[in-house]
């Protein structure tokens, strides 16, 4: 994948362009987290709810450098030249996913969401969906299964962007539509279903693409230790 040096830097530079408002407010919510006036500041944050101020807190760090991080796992010139790095990174990405998925599941029990018991639902199975990969990519480098690490590798890829294709989904959704079908408490027929699109659609496309691909793979995107 992304074998092309100037698609693959068009696409990392378009990447980055739609991503640095996500990264902004990522690193202003880390800043309110860690004031002393965080449940002021944000509905995310609750006096006296440190474990769950403290998850949150962890979970937009984590996943927003997770995010930063994750495309470079799939740029090929640098995973040859620099082979070392890419299994830095890649042990790095792993322990991001971990974090990210645990502490999203520690919040949402404690708190829940503001879209209610379909929206915790749907978010608590996508940190399991997302820290489950991250345990399989380590699973199978450990084990030396390049072909399994390989598959496990593009679902965490595409679980990491989750937070971005999220937002990326309501942004085209509004502009196209005005914001049809969504309410300021998730509660719209939209909202509903983004709960699980912004994962459950792209898990299912990868799977596919790994059935068509998986006979042929000699593992060229991900190696293990």
């Amino acid at each position: 994948m992304l074998k092309s040096g100037v698609v693959s830097g068009l696409l990392l530079a378009l990447f980055y362009l739609t991503l640095l408002p996500f990264v902004v407010h990522g690193f202003g919510m880390i800043g309110v987290g860690l004031s002393d006036k965080a449940a002021t500041q944000s509905y995310l944050f609750a006096d006296g709810q440190i474990v769950a101020n403290t998850a949150m807190t962890l979970h937009i760090l984590a996943g927003t450098l997770l995010l930063m991080l994750v495309p470079l796992q799939l740029l090929n010139g640098l995973r040859l030249r620099y082979n070392r790095f890419h299994r830095a990174l890649g042990t790095g990405l792993v322990a991001l996913a971990l974090m990210t998925g645990a502490a999203g599941m520690t919040y949402i029990p404690l708190r829940g969401t503001i879209g209610g018991p379909v929206m915790s639902a749907a978010f608590f199975l996508y940190g399991l969906c997302l820290f489950t990969a991250a345990l399989m990519v380590a699973r199978m480098a450990l084990t030396g299964d390049r072909a399994r690490h390989w598959s496990w590798g593009l679902r965490l890829f595409w679980l990491a962007l989750g937070s971005w294709l999220y937002r990326v989904h309501y942004t085209l959704w509004y502009l196209a539509t005005g914001g049809l079908g969504s309410e300021p408490d998730f509660s719209g027929p939209f909202d509903l279903v983004q709960n699980f699109a912004f994962y459950v659609p792209y898990l299912l496309a990868v799977q596919v693409w790994i059935v068509r691909r998986r006979s042929g793979h000699q593992g060229d995107l991900f190696t293990g230790p």
